[in-house]
């Protein structure tokens, strides 16, 4: 009887497993159709260099199961891959739809696809020329449409300047914008002027007063995260943030300490970020938003090296043992004030 038990046993397991085996098969070839059409549409061959892929494949849970596989054909088809720093992974919550984007370099062209509901198909399969020369040389004329979201990934990945690093924390944003660009340029100008020096014992740490788009670049540039106690997060009205910009001619953008573990002390900048200097020069008076957006996150990515074109140092300081960078970090508590930063 034990014996007959455990042969229906064998008998159940494996019935279920071609079903598995199906499903799965059915997101990677979910995956390789948009690879196929892509590829297709914009004339490339696998391992091109110069074609990025965008998807958030991997995130959309589709009637209970994982679009992991979808992720797998995208990369095996193409040959877009991290390695090649041609492949970004967007992050999505599990009931969004899952589409994918693909952008070609050498033409300036794109093919961007939604699923369906049922992951049987695709709702949405457009092509249109997204580079940022021949759109903004047409900016009356050009609309974004479904491109809207993948076209400033697109162009901000293809700018010489930009490195993956800055596209791994545009994962973990979900979209690009001058927000998350200034974060880029803040941290260039804190590594150049507080540089790491004992990487065994030195760290940065980062006090979001105010809190923007910014913030989530620290934590992949610099693994400064929440949970760990790099980053926190403090709110400022718009009031406050106004009239401190008011009084220091550039929009405050928080406080940024190099700490030492080994000794319990640390350097810090408060710093302020010049968004008025880099929206005159991205026509934002005149252009829409998609237009000027994207021409300033190019603006910004012009100055990688010169970060000081747009970030500057409105106050430095230094904390001599533990209880001072609590007192920064503490709820309750406007750490600008504690510094002497204010209105």
């Amino acid at each position: 009887m034990k014996i007959d038990r455990f042969a229906v046993t064998i008998l159940l397991l494996l019935a279920l497993v071609p079903m598995a085996l199906g499903d799965g098969a059915d997101m990677y070839q979910l995956g390789a159709d948009a690879a196929d059409y892509a590829m297709a549409e914009l004339g490339f061959e696998k391992g091109d260099a110069d074609v990025l892929a965008i998807t958030n494949a991997g995130y959309p849970v589709i009637d209970g199961e994982t679009t992991d596989m979808a992720l797998d054909a995208v990369m095996e088809i193409t040959g877009c891959s991290p390695g090649k720093e041609n492949l970004i992974n967007i992050l999505s919550a599990p009931w969004k739809p899952l589409w994918f984007g693909f952008f070609n370099a050498n033409t300036g062209e794109a093919v961007y696809m939604t699923t369906n509901a049922d992951a049987s198909g695709f709702d949405v399969q457009a092509k249109d020329k997204i580079d940022a020369e021949t759109i903004l040389a047409n900016v009356s004329a050009w609309e974004p449409g479904v491109f809207g979201h993948m076209m400033p990934i697109a162009n901000v990945w293809a700018h010489e300047n930009t490195p993956y690093v800055f596209m791994k924390a545009v994962q973990l944003h979900d979209h690009i914008c001058p927000g998350v660009s200034s974060g880029f340029l803040l941290a260039k100008y804190m590594e150049k002027t507080l540089p790491i020096e004992d990487p065994a014992n030195q760290s940065y740490k980062v006090i979001a007063c105010p809190n923007w788009c910014k913030d989530d670049y620290f934590q992949i540039a610099w693994d400064c995260t929440p949970g760990k106690s790099g980053l926190f997060v403090k709110k400022l009205t718009d009031v406050e943030t106004s009239a401190l910009t008011d009084k220091y001619g550039t929009r405050v953008a928080g406080i940024f300490i190099r700490w030492d573990g080994s000794s319990n002390t640390g350097d810090g900048l408060v710093l302020g970020f010049d968004f008025d200097k880099a929206g005159n020069m991205s026509n934002i008076d005149i252009w829409p938003s998609w237009a000027y957006r994207v021409k300033e996150d190019i603006v910004l990515m012009d100055a990688a090296d010169t970060p000081e074109d747009f970030v500057s140092t409105i106050k430095e300081f230094s904390l001599s043992n533990n209880g001072e960078l609590v007192a920064l970090q503490s709820a309750g508590v406007n750490p600008l004030k504690v510094l002497g930063v204010e209105t």
